[in-house]
């Protein structure tokens, strides 16, 4: 073993225990955690209130535009962001615009919804598969391809843990920036796998190609970092803008990524796709980028839209680590 493999193999496995424990952590958090029972399309708009939810009991209705949170405009990010979490029985007052008559809606937060402890869960499980796949496959074959899968894995697994609750705001906004920043890396960094795997592309050599993979995702990042540290007036056209960006881009990539899985798999021979494992690869690309790409699309083209099961549509990429390690360990 090269000195460069052990290093890589020393360093992504110590990221991958850092990225575990964070997520432990948020695990644990969820006993404290506590939930108003409704979620918004990104710019105040109400698209769904749980049922048997403090906001379902309390009256708030899908098509709600909320205005003031707490007597605080919604527009005032930088207060809003320094609010503390609510803690349980603690009630928040909602000013909301419905069919231009103005109302008060107090919530008491309550405990998280069975149906959302089972989705935090769910969503630790396929995080530390994520995580866990590619870097399985990085100690059992080490590669570029290899290497690249375990950057996503990473990237991609710490966007399904929320980690814990970070009180202080400084911190707690940085650690967003940061957290953020490698979730992007690793959407980018499944498209760079599959320009290597399972042949790498003559033109990946090409001076700065690299830095045209993962400027996109530098970009998305700037702005949502901007967002967080700075936290400028939260208007509906930033909100609209971000929402939009964050939308053609992480589709995007998500498209490309999902194009080069079908067209990698109809250039390689038959011996090759039963060598490789790229038929499984291929379903369980297909299966697990499929309903999230929708939803993405979705959102970016009809924000105030909510898809039957969409809450669940994520579980499905699971299949992707699991697959992909799997034939690129071989």
């Amino acid at each position: 073993m090269s000195d460069n493999s052990a290093s890589g193999r020393v360093g992504l496995s110590l990221m991958t225990f850092l990225i575990a424990c964070w997520g432990l952590l948020g695990w644990f958090d969820l006993a404290d955690r506590t939930q108003a029972g409704f979620s918004t399309d990104g710019n105040n708009t109400v698209i769904q209130v749980y049922p048997t939810s403090p906001a379902e009991s309390a009256g708030l209705e899908v098509g709600d535009f909320i205005t003031y949170v707490d007597g605080i405009s919604v527009e005032e990010a930088a207060t809003i962001a320094r609010m503390p979490r609510k803690k349980m029985g603690e009630i928040g007052v909602y000013s909301v615009d419905r069919f231009d008559q103005k109302y008060e809606i107090s919530i008491r937060y309550g405990p998280l919804l069975e149906k959302t402890l089972s989705l935090a869960r769910v969503s630790l499980i396929v995080g530390f598969c994520f995580v866990l796949f590619p870097l399985g496959a990085y100690f059992r074959k080490s590669s570029e391809a290899t290497r690249m899968l375990s950057v996503m894995g990473i990237g991609l697994g710490l966007a399904f843990m929320t980690g814990p609750y970070i009180a202080d705001f400084s911190i707690r906004s940085v650690t967003t920036a940061i957290t953020s920043l490698f979730v992007l890396f690793g959407v980018a960094a499944l498209l760079q796998f599959l320009l290597v795997f399972p042949h790498r592309r003559p033109w990946m050599n090409r001076p700065h190609l690299k830095t045209l993979i993962y400027l996109p995702a530098f970009l998305l990042w700037a702005l949502i970092a901007y967002r967080m540290v700075f936290t400028p007036a939260a208007t509906s056209s930033l909100n609209t803008l971000t929402n939009l960006f964050s939308g053609v881009i992480v589709g995007g990539y998500l498209l490309l990524s999902l194009y080069h899985v079908l067209r990698n798999y109809s250039k390689t021979d038959q011996a090759s796709r039963k060598a490789l494992a790229l038929n499984s690869m291929l379903w369980g690309a297909v299966i697990g980028l499929l309903p999230v790409t929708i939803a993405q699309l979705t959102t970016v083209f009809s924000p105030q839209s909510v898809l039957p099961g969409q809450d669940y549509y994520f579980v499905t990429l699971a299949l992707i680590p699991l697959t992909w390690a799997r034939s690129a360990s071989r």
